[in-house]
């Protein structure tokens, strides 16, 4: 008798740590930092199992118990990767609206007419350097322990056979995705400005010199007052990506509630 409760009690842990794998890896391969080809894949399912077995082992006691059952565990594990990919995908929407201010500066300054002559996708020289400095932003104000705080609060809010897509859930990520291009608009606010006051300074001057060739002196003085610009607003640009990240781990918290609106922490 006490073997089969024990066997019981084992299965139901094992599942448990199973299914706190699932939201933690789908996590990692979705969320940022940790989801760069930099890290071998070996070190990030190290990562993975370690963060299961720690949570596991604080959240134990919190899990309503779970019995084996085939397609019951398939669907608890196909929520578990929802659940994860959508914390994932939404501590990446910063980094995505840095990479979108890159491509609209790229594409005013004429960075982005290599990708004509490319035989695939390049990647945008702002849109990278833009993403690498928000990474480092990131990393600098400990973004990456208020990401996994994020992580551990979901399990707290979000049991594992609890999940609810409210409409609050729907409004959330509806903000979330469009604060993208606000993020993008406000990263590239001082180039883009000055940008057009540098053509409507080249129109005037092709209209006081119309021998002037206008047009090949615009792609030197573009890159150049964009360069400028961009090298003297980098205190802006890491206010405002602090101010972004501030934001979204708040956003971020009402998100993973609004999953199951029914429990409070």
């Amino acid at each position: 008798m006490m073997t089969s409760e024990m066997m019981v009690l084992l299965t139901g842990k094992f599942l448990i740590t199973i299914l706190i794998l699932v939201r933690i890896t789908s996590f990692i391969l979705t969320g940022p930092l940790f989801k760069n080809e930099a890290i071998p894949s070996i070190m990030k399912i190290m990562i993975g199992v370690i963060f299961a077995l720690t949570v596991s082992s604080a959240f134990w006691y919190e899990q309503p118990p779970i019995t084996f059952h085939l397609w019951g565990i398939l669907l608890l594990v196909m929520k578990e990767f929802m659940i994860g990919a959508i914390i994932g995908f939404s501590c990446n929407l910063v980094f995505w609206g840095a990479r979108f201010a890159g491509g609209v500066v790229d594409f005013n300054l004429g960075f982005q007419a290599s990708m004509v002559f490319a035989s695939q996708e390049s990647p945008t020289l702002f849109g990278e350097l833009y993403e690498m400095m928000v990474l480092m932003i990131f990393i600098a104000i400990n973004g990456h322990h208020q990401m996994l705080e994020g992580l551990f609060l979901s399990f707290r809010s979000v049991p594992l056979t609890t999940f609810e897509f409210t409409n609050s859930t729907f409004d959330l990520i509806v903000k979330l995705i469009s604060d993208v291009t606000i993020i993008a608009v406000k990263l590239s606010a001082p180039i883009l400005i000055a940008e057009f006051l540098t053509n409507f300074g080249l129109a005037l001057l092709a209209r006081i010199a119309p021998q002037t060739n206008v047009f090949m002196m615009s792609f030197q003085i573009k890159i150049a007052v964009g360069l400028l610009v961009a090298f003297a607003t980098i205190s802006l640009f890491a206010l405002f990506s602090k101010r972004a990240f501030d934001n979204f781990d708040v956003e971020l918290i009402k998100l993973i509630q609004s999953l199951n609106p029914i429990r409070t922490t």
